[in-house]
């Protein structure tokens, strides 16, 4: 008896740590090996740029002419919150005429955390306590209905 507890725990010990591997995930933008230094600024187009390294990531929401191409490489751990290990952001920035303007690139240390602002937007109407919600409700609502057969014949209607 004294022996099995031991072992009984270290079997049961063993699956739970084996689960808790670390899960290493890589998402997003993973171009081919030498596509991104193909890139030539000023000669190269946006069909060009899709063709050689895919669709972008993101468009700008007030520019369509600057793309981002985003990749990160997280590692978690059993339950615990992802740990960013590597992010990269290439900016695209074309001119009028669609032609390659500038290459930008950024990684982990260029991000910055966005404070989320705490305002609450007010909504039109009127805040209701349960009261009167119950009390609007009196008299809206009609007398029994009437029971009906709506696939029924109605008397004197004409047959076809």
């Amino acid at each position: 008896m004294r022996r099995t507890a031991p072992l009984l725990l270290v079997g049961a010990l063993v699956p739970l740590l084996a689960s808790c591997a670390t899960i290493v995930d890589q998402r997003g933008f993973a171009p081919t090996p030498g596509s991104v230094e193909k890139l030539e600024v000023g000669t190269q187009s946006r069909e060009d740029v899709v063709r050689l390294i895919g669709s972008p990531s993101a468009v700008a929401t007030f520019n369509p002419n600057v793309w981002y191409y985003i990749s990160q490489k997280q590692e978690t751990w059993a339950f615990l919150k992802p740990v960013m290990l590597e992010q990269n952001v290439m900016q695209l920035s074309f001119n009028d005429s669609g032609r390659l303007q500038a290459i930008k690139k950024y990684d982990l240390s260029d991000g910055r955390d966005i404070d989320m602002v705490s305002r609450i937007t007010p909504t039109a109407g009127k805040e209701l306590t349960v009261l009167e919600q119950i009390m609007g409700n009196v008299g809206r609502f009609s007398g029994p209905r009437q029971e009906t057969n709506p696939g029924a014949p109605v008397p004197g209607g004409g047959g076809i």
